[in-house]
């Protein structure tokens, strides 16, 4: 699946660029100029924990690797065999993302999100589907997941979480 957060441009300059600088398959991301001229594009060093990290500019010379994935840094995923709600199988994976901002103009903060995508095993066999967890819900998600993950056919009472909270 490709997503997009704007760092794979089709046309030469968006508005507020120089339309010198057009991507290439060998450097779809801007460079980054040497001195400081006024324009704030960014350097990204990527996310440690990125599949692709040897692909970073800081370790590829500068400029990253065409191998390293266009709009994102993504984590090794779990792979796991899953079927739609009409019964087709397909593949489950869960993965952690954060942008790759490398040669955007501007300064953007990021998260790192949890991604959870569906792909069916056939190509009649539905549309694929993504979505992402905020920072805050993985560990939730986990929970929940670790505690119906000992229920086969039979119920369970809920767990309990402690806040924490103490009375003083």
């Amino acid at each position: 699946m490709n997503e997009s957060n704007g760092s794979d441009r089709s046309s030469s300059a968006d508005p507020g660029e120089t339309p010198e600088w057009v991507p290439t398959p060998d450097q779809p991301w801007r460079p980054i100029p040497d001195g400081e001229d006024g324009d704030s594009f960014q350097y990204d060093y990527g996310a440690d924990w990125c599949v692709d990290r040897a692909s970073h500019p800081q370790f590829h010379g500068g400029y990253p690797s065409p191998n390293h994935h266009r709009t994102e840094c993504r984590s090794y995923d779990g792979f796991f065999g899953a079927l739609d709600d009409g019964g087709r199988p397909g593949y489950f994976s869960a993965y952690l993302v954060r942008p790759f901002r490398f040669g955007q103009l501007g300064h953007t903060p990021d998260e790192t999100r949890l991604a959870i995508e569906f792909e069916p095993a056939e190509d009649t066999g539905g549309e694929p589907f993504r979505c992402t967890v905020h920072p805050a819900s993985i560990r939730n998600l986990a929970a929940y997941l670790a505690h119906t993950a000992d229920v086969e056919e039979g119920w369970r009472p809920p767990r309990h979480i402690s806040q924490g909270l103490t009375d003083s």
